[in-house]
């Protein structure tokens, strides 16, 4: 019998990760001096703040990454009712968000390996636009 790939992250983890959304989503209403909600909009201006962030420092730290991330997966968590988990399908496990798809199926939400992708194509990776694709698959039937 084969393990399941996709596995919750503890509540400490997921809150610790929430608190991090918290936290970017907070510096980006200081960017945007606008108050900043979980939602496509946000994700427009953190499209925006990326690209300046990469202007100074093409190769963004760990901790930023990091910060971009669980905004986006906090985006996605509250937007369709997932869960912070990790996929440990390949090589190394991946961060993300598990949303529920329909009444049976869920769907694995790679948040970290679309920021790497928004990182190195630039708005080509738009998130933005990444959560309007991928809200569509969740929603499919």
């Amino acid at each position: 019998m084969s393990q399941n790939p996709l596995q919750l992250l503890p509540t400490p983890q997921a809150r610790q990760l929430a608190d991090l959304a918290e936290r970017a989503r907070l510096g980006l209403s200081r960017f945007a001096e606008t108050e900043v909600e979980y939602n496509v909009v946000g994700l427009q201006l953190l499209d925006e703040w990326i690209d300046r962030h990469l202007k100074q420092f093409p190769r963004p730290s760990q901790e930023i990454i990091m910060a971009w991330g669980t905004f986006l997966g906090e985006t996605f968590r509250r937007r369709f009712g997932g869960e912070w988990g990790l996929n440990t399908t390949g090589n190394k496990p991946r961060l993300g968000i598990i949303a529920p798809k329909g009444d049976t199926e869920v769907l694995f939400v790679d948040v970290m390996d679309q920021i790497q992708r928004r990182i190195k194509d630039g708005m080509n990776e738009s998130l933005a636009f990444y959560y309007t694709l991928k809200g569509v698959e969740i929603r499919e039937d």
